[in-house]
């Protein structure tokens, strides 16, 4: 089996939209996560170089398990809550980009309630807030890979 692959997407810039590249940062600096993370604070996946992402992770990792991490908007009871996907996620959905699909699961962070102006809402959004959440998220990845490595590990023998 291939090393799995996590695409955390956003913008450091937005505090609502840095989910992705929190989530990136833990996964690589506190877990030292066993698989290919794309998209961190330093070189985040955004709206500008998401393409290039996916195109490449399609080329060097077509069999690999891909995990897509992204901040969303939503309604008011839904925020502060983490939605899976099992058919991946379209990023830029809240500044109405709709980029194409990517990943096996999708990882939906809810930061803040759908409005009028979406990045009005993203950019109001409390960064200790987004912080906590991509704890819980990174952990819970972290928790999935490892079970994947027992996994693989058993198959292989």
């Amino acid at each position: 089996m291939d090393i799995p692959v996590i695409l955390c997407i956003g913008s450091s810039g937005v505090s609502g939209d840095s989910l992705g590249p929190l989530v990136g940062e833990l996964l690589k600096e506190k877990y030292n996560i066993k698989a290919y993370v794309y998209g961190s604070l330093s070189k985040p996946v955004n709206g500008i170089n998401y393409e290039r992402y996916v195109d490449f992770i399609q080329e060097k990792h077509s069999a690999s398990f891909i995990i897509a991490v992204d901040a969303c908007v939503g309604e008011r009871k839904d925020v502060g809550k983490v939605k899976l996907s099992a058919k991946g996620l379209s990023a830029g959905g809240a500044l109405n980009k709709n980029l194409r699909r990517v990943g096996n699961i999708g990882i939906l962070g809810v930061v803040s309630e759908k409005q009028n102006d979406n990045l009005m809402s993203l950019m109001s959004v409390p960064f200790l807030f987004v912080d906590e959440m991509s704890k819980t998220i990174a952990a819970k990845i972290n928790n999935l890979i490892t079970v994947w490595e027992r996994v693989s590990a058993k198959i292989m023998k």
